[in-house]
């Protein structure tokens, strides 16, 4: 039977065909019905460029569920030619693989008569645009999904709460084509932040490193210290000019000797990478010297994928800390008002990756110690020493009431340390209601700060500059003049200040970072690039033979796709 024929039957059967008319009643009874994808959806087999696993299922299925909420009209095919926001959506696509995507998973199948011919099981030659329409729909839908965060990060351990937002692909395509804003909503979805945008150019930066053949490694065991020598200085030299932490005219340098320039250089890149920049080769420096390129990419890649994780718009004002560079920045109008070191949870007591809103401030802060440390510090020091509770500032609380220490054995008592300049929350904490009791806070231990590695706290953050912070925080209060903040820091009893406006807080856990001063690969602290890294998609060959979709819709949008036939 003629595949028209027996397309003309299938519509006939589902009802889309009006009741027959006699010929000449209706003009347009003779003409065959609009072309739209019922009969591609409902006559073909899964296609081949549908991936098969948990992720292309659930793209598909919002392909279908797409065209059935619009009665299956095509959306950017007609007369074998696409739309110009069709290629327009084309063109973004096609450069997934600038925000670390597979851009492998943004491929047309080919097109020419004999894959036609079988696509199409004997359909008329119009079906084309029906099949071409349909594919571009998953090709679509399929970018902004990942857009939106190819996997769960919780999945890779239990410490991390920040995943990502939840998008209805489906509904949200219908809706931005109604709207006629496609692009605008394709381009919404990528993170708007210099962060990104610097970890983007940071990508195509060593990517072209690496095309052009990596970086030399180094013996596993040098070390240097300013004036030494070694036969292995013109490797070091290369290695550091790969990366601009030692200028291109100066790989020569004085032959043979660790000179000055040498040790500036190490300085550079040591800082860069979260180590002690001390200039002196070691183990680590070494280590961190000999990760091939092609592992940096990899982190840049999951980093870039932490990014979208995170909400699209992070507010007006907000605070980010990122765990693995241990620093807070204040953000304001898109741009960096405040920036400080602060020391963060240990390995074993790991702060945890989430966000909430800071809604109060404390000024001399009681401490309440939490139950753990509580129990697994505090209580067995007081019952070795009679005087820890007075030495160190603590006081016994049931309720309301201060009870002495022969209660602590009844064990209905709170242990609470007093406000003052040896208090360890120091003179002034910011909250942010969470359920892990994780807040920001002034510290008395300022020694803390000077280390490159500051992973020491029970899970809290401990943050450098207090008083800047709290400027920072209460800028909008005419009241709370700098002098204001003093006092409140340093005389009087807690007082707990209401914001009337909550400040976001984000907790990430960014291990590269780019921005003015370079791309900083910073140490895996808690050890979340290990667990995750398995779980980020790795680029992949096509599953069909076919041009890139830049290849087929890269042309002016008036000339359409390439013939299909």
């Amino acid at each position: 039977m003629p595949g028209f024929i027996r397309r003309v039957l299938f519509y006939a059967a589902v009802g889309l065909v009006a009741p027959a008319v006699h010929a000449g009643d209706d003009p347009a009874a003779d003409a065959p019905p609009a072309v739209d994808a019922r009969y591609t959806l409902a006559t073909r087999s899964v296609p081949e460029y549908v991936a098969r696993d948990a992720r292309g299922v659930a793209v598909w299925s919002a392909v279908q569920s797409f065209y059935r909420t619009r009665d299956y009209a095509l959306a950017w095919v007609a007369a074998g030619r696409v739309s110009p926001q069709g290629v327009a959506v084309a063109r973004l696509a096609a450069g997934a693989e600038a925000d670390g995507l597979d851009g492998a998973g943004y491929l047309l199948a080919g097109t020419g008569p004999r894959v036609v011919a079988a696509a199409f099981n004997g359909a008329p030659a119009s079906e084309a645009d029906a099949v071409w329409d349909v594919q571009l729909t998953y090709t679509f839908l399929k970018y902004a999904a990942d857009l939106a965060g190819r996997f769960d990060p919780k999945s890779a351990g239990p410490f991390w709460l920040t995943r990502p937002q939840p998008l209805d692909v489906a509904p949200w395509l219908e809706q931005a084509l109604r709207s006629g804003r496609v692009v605008e909503a394709f381009e919404a979805l990528s993170p708007d932040h210099a962060g990104y945008a610097g970890l983007k150019d940071a990508l195509a930066r060593y990517r072209a490193i690496e095309r052009a053949g990596g970086w030399p490694e180094l013996p596993p065991r040098l070390t240097l210290r300013r004036g030494s020598r070694s036969p292995h200085l013109a490797t070091l030299r290369t290695r550091l000019a790969a990366e601009g932490d030692l200028p291109a005219s100066s790989t020569a340098g004085l032959a043979g000797v660790y000179d000055p320039g040498l040790v500036e250089a190490v300085k550079r890149f040591e800082r860069r990478h979260g180590l002690a920049a001390d200039g002196a080769l070691d183990a680590a420096t070494v280590a961190a010297l000999n990760v091939p390129v092609g592992d940096r990419i990899r982190q840049i890649e999951l980093n870039l994928e932490r990014w979208r994780w995170l909400p699209r718009d992070l507010g007006r004002r907000y605070v980010v800390v990122n765990v693995p560079s241990f620093e807070l920045g204040g953000w304001e109008g898109g741009r960096r008002a405040l920036a400080m070191r602060v020391v963060t949870g240990k390995p074993d007591s790991p702060t945890m990756v989430f966000s909430d809103d800071m809604t109060t401030v404390v000024f001399r802060p009681y401490w309440n110690v939490p139950s753990t440390i509580a129990a697994d510090e505090i209580i067995p020091a007081v019952l070795r020493d009679p005087a820890y509770l007075h030495r160190n500032n603590l006081e016994l609380v049931r309720g309301t009431q201060v009870v002495g220490r022969a209660a602590l054995l009844r064990g209905d008592v709170q242990i609470r340390q007093r406000p003052g300049t040896r208090n360890a929350l120091g003179l002034v904490k910011f909250v942010f209601p969470n359920p892990f009791n994780v807040y920001l806070h002034d510290t008395p231990a300022d020694a803390l700060f000077a280390r490159p590695g500051r992973a020491f706290s029970h899970g809290c953050i401990r943050v450098e500059k207090p008083f800047e912070l709290a400027r920072w925080v209460l800028s909008g209060f005419p009241q709370w003049t700098p002098a204001a903040i003093r006092t409140a820091m340093q005389s009087g009893r807690e007082r707990q200040l209401a914001l009337p406006e909550p400040i976001p807080v984000y907790i990430t856990y960014q291990t590269v970072t780019a921005g003015p001063d370079g791309v900083s690969f910073w140490p895996d602290v808690y050890g979340h690039d290990r667990a995750q890294m398995p779980l980020l998609p790795r680029p992949s060959a096509p599953p069909w033979p076919g041009p890139s979709i830049a290849g087929e819709l890269g042309r002016p949008a008036e000339a359409g796709p390439a013939p299909l036939n």
